[in-house]
């Protein structure tokens, strides 16, 4: 009879024991669950109640988080832009894409690919992997046209709706990549908060775009080419680079404001007149007439660029043609951003977009077309 009490003593301390644990147990599980219900869900799925009910349906059958792209796309549908163009759309769609929370893919292969000539960096795959292909069969896609066009892009959350698409793919020259980064600059990293429109597009560009060996291999030889004077070099002008945009190519004829062809010696004289006369001088143009001017002015002095350049849009049925000059577009342009001075067409975008990479913000010189003759220049701050 005392060993029957004992027991029942022993018993019943146990179990207050257990009720005190449970009790005192609550407050952590209802955090564990606040946190990481995923892994709450796993450890209790096989949990049954009297019905043989799972006791939590719901959470036992959730899913991982659904992965959402924003895909920046080029293709031979229509018509993408020059390649100031399409770095404008590429940093804005970034920019939407920390944002938004999307996976940041690009597709440009109109009228090329453009892989042989950029690469992801390690932070940002733009590239869609094997695994990211499978996984899109059957989900969501839409395409979106904004050419021209930007507000649609920074006015609305509704875009970013998962109602929309999961894969949204989008074609945009949008110029507005700088208010978009003031609009939502709460959603964004440090680096692109407070700042100004060169650093915005700098910041951008270089974290998610390498030019490839090939591009850079053609960039060390002009680099390199020439000869170097060393009382340019003290000067610290030794490499003056120009870009002159006149929109009168043998492919793309129409006067929309370009630098004006007749005005170009009036250019050589000013660089003769402000820069070391042994300075060596590189000249990216759409002009056959201004390319011809620049070697016959200059000689040894002149590096390049020898390359034809055409506008994407137009050479789509020409691919042969349409690559090289697409690849001497981003050799040229990796070449102005590496200048001692540039002179730049401030209607370019290209042009424009060479000066923004240029890690040290002096001697740059703007130009603007005054009329069919005559253009002004002025130097940046």
């Amino acid at each position: 009879m005392a060993t029957t009490k004992r027991l029942c003593w022993y018993v019943s301390l146990v179990s207050i024991i257990i009720s005190m644990v449970v009790w005192n147990s609550k407050p952590y599980i209802t955090e564990s669950l606040s946190r990481n219900p995923v892994d709450i869900t796993s450890n209790m799925s096989h949990v049954k109640n009297e019905n043989n009910q799972s006791v939590l349906p719901i959470l036992s059958k959730q899913e991982k988080k659904k992965e959402k792209y924003l895909v920046y796309l080029c293709d031979e549908k229509k018509a993408c832009g020059g390649w100031g163009d399409r770095q404008r759309g590429i940093v804005s769609l970034f920019i939407l894409s920390l944002v938004w929370k999307r996976t940041l893919k690009i597709l440009i292969s109109s009228p090329c690919d453009i892989k042989p000539y950029y690469k992801p960096t390690k932070e940002y795959n733009w590239i869609f992997t094997e695994e990211e292909l499978k996984g899109l069969k059957g989900k969501r896609n839409t395409t979106l046209e904004f050419m021209h066009r930007c507000k649609p892009l920074y006015d609305t959350y509704n875009l970013n709706s998962s109602d929309i698409a999961e894969v949204l793919y989008i074609k945009t020259n949008c110029v507005s990549f700088l208010p978009i980064a003031q609009k939502y600059a709460k959603f964004l990293p440090a680096y692109l908060k407070n700042k100004g429109r060169a650093s915005v597009f700098r910041e951008s560009w270089n974290r998610i775009m390498i030019p490839t060996d090939k591009v850079l291999s053609e960039v060390m030889k002009i680099e390199s080419s020439g000869v170097i004077n060393s009382d340019a070099k003290k000067s610290g002008k030794e490499l003056v680079c120009v870009h002159l945009r006149t929109y009168l190519t043998e492919n793309l004829t129409y006067d929309c404001g370009g630098f004006p062809p007749v005005a170009v010696t009036k250019l050589w004289n000013f660089i003769d007149g402000h820069f070391h006369n042994k300075s060596r001088i590189f000249v990216a143009t759409d002009h056959l007439g201004i390319r011809k001017s620049a070697i016959s002015k200059y000689g040894t002095r002149y590096i390049g660029s020898y390359a034809s350049n055409v506008h994407p849009d137009s050479m789509r049925s020409n691919l042969t043609l349409a690559c090289r000059s697409q690849e001497s577009a981003y050799v040229d342009q990796l070449m102005l951003s590496k200048c001692d001075v540039l002179i730049y067409y401030r209607k370019s975008g290209f042009s424009i977009h060479a000066s923004y990479l240029k890690t040290e913000w002096r001697n740059i010189y703007s130009i603007m077309r005054n009329s069919k003759s005559t253009f002004s220049l002025v130097k940046e701050n």
